[in-house]
């Protein structure tokens, strides 16, 4: 016979914990292949999709099972930290499916909810709170995961122990130190059920427009309309004021300004506003009105008053009708347009000259 150490495998534990593993891996791959055949033409294809994101976490679940089985093969005076290191592994890759099969369950629910509709206000609601409760439901398994892997062992029991023994004093340390971390992800929660912001609103934070484009539980990404990235705290939605467009819904009013001569002829232009409003597929037909606003000692200021079923359509069509109405004035009546006015005095004759009297 071959003298071997006692710290080491026999080779024929070594060959057969690989052949059990490697078996094991395969089995899983066929009924992953099994699975995708049958259901490959049906409309469940996306769920397979879905599926396929476990795939990583079954292997990794797959192999600790196998290797705890393994840990027989091991010495007895070794055994016992092996089925430590091996139920260790197999929590966590239980914690790591759970995670995911949870993943999967809210895209399916978020597939339901189509943000590309016109009336997408219950939608963008639902992606944003499933967007939240993924992100609390992976950190509450995770320290779930750690509790039962620290009980799982000795040591770890003792360290548990210790940790509930102070966790007063700990808590007021924590609680002291992330403090704004806390406060974000209470932030966090409170913005997501609340309603007061979700997933696409538009809003507009210290003079910045743009889209809400990602939700966490401690910050908001705002896609502002010039493509950069505004990445702000949640506890500043819940603490400072700001404009929300789509709280109800999407509808939006708009303004144009002008400034033109008390000549100008209202009753034309209003006219000439409802005529390119009506032929514009940016107006929603709710709302298109100009009106004097207001007279000053050189000009009158009108304000035309269109609406539109999106803020950013609601821009264009503004920018359309200035562009309009300027060109309409300038073509037509040039004299509306703002002008200044000098009134030069006729000078008296000078007493003595010859024009005088």
């Amino acid at each position: 016979m071959i003298a071997m150490s006692k710290n080491t495998l026999p080779l024929g534990a070594w060959g057969t914990s690989i052949i059990l593993v490697l078996g094991a891996l395969a089995l899983l791959e066929i009924a992953f292949f099994i699975v995708r055949m049958v259901i490959r033409r049906a409309p469940s294809v996306r769920l397979f999709q879905l599926l396929s994101r476990s795939k990583r976490a079954l292997r990794a679940l797959v192999v600790s099972i196998v290797g705890a089985e393994c840990v027989r093969f091991i010495e007895p005076r070794l055994r016992s930290n092996f089925q430590e290191v091996a139920n260790i592994a197999i929590i966590f890759s239980m914690a790591w499916i759970v995670i995911v099969a949870s993943g999967i369950l809210i895209d399916l629910t978020e597939g339901r909810f189509d943000l590309s509709v016109s009336d997408n206000r219950r939608a963008r609601r639902v992606h944003t709170q499933l967007r939240v409760m993924r992100r609390v439901i992976a950190a509450v398994i995770v320290v779930i995961a750690i509790l039962a892997a620290m009980t799982s062992f000795s040591q770890g029991r003792s360290i548990a122990t210790s940790i509930l023994a102070s966790a007063g004093v700990l808590g007021l340390v924590v609680g002291i130190a992330g403090q704004s971390t806390i406060g974000n992800f209470i932030a966090g929660i409170q913005i997501a059920f609340s309603d007061a912001l979700r997933i696409d609103d538009v809003v507009v934070v210290n003079g910045d427009w743009g889209t809400i484009e990602e939700i966490t539980l401690t910050y908001v990404v705002l896609a502002i309309w010039d493509q950069r990235r505004l990445v702000l705290p949640v506890s500043y939605f819940v603490t400072t004021p700001f404009e929300n467009w789509t709280r109800k819904d999407s509808q939006i009013l708009g303004t144009v300004m002008l400034f033109c001569d008390y000549t100008v002829p209202v009753e034309e232009l209003r006219a000439e506003l409802l005529d390119f409003v009506n032929a514009s597929p940016l107006w929603d037909h709710r709302a298109a009105s100009l009106q004097v606003v207001d007279a000053t000692e050189h000009t009158v200021q009108l304000r035309a008053l269109v609406s539109a079923a999106s803020s950013s359509q609601a821009w264009d069509l503004r920018c359309a009708v200035r562009e309009h109405l300027v060109a309409h004035l300038r073509d037509h009546y040039p004299s509306a347009l703002p002008r200044t006015r000098l009134e030069i005095p006729e000078t008296p004759p000078i007493v003595g000259s010859d024009d005088a009297p």
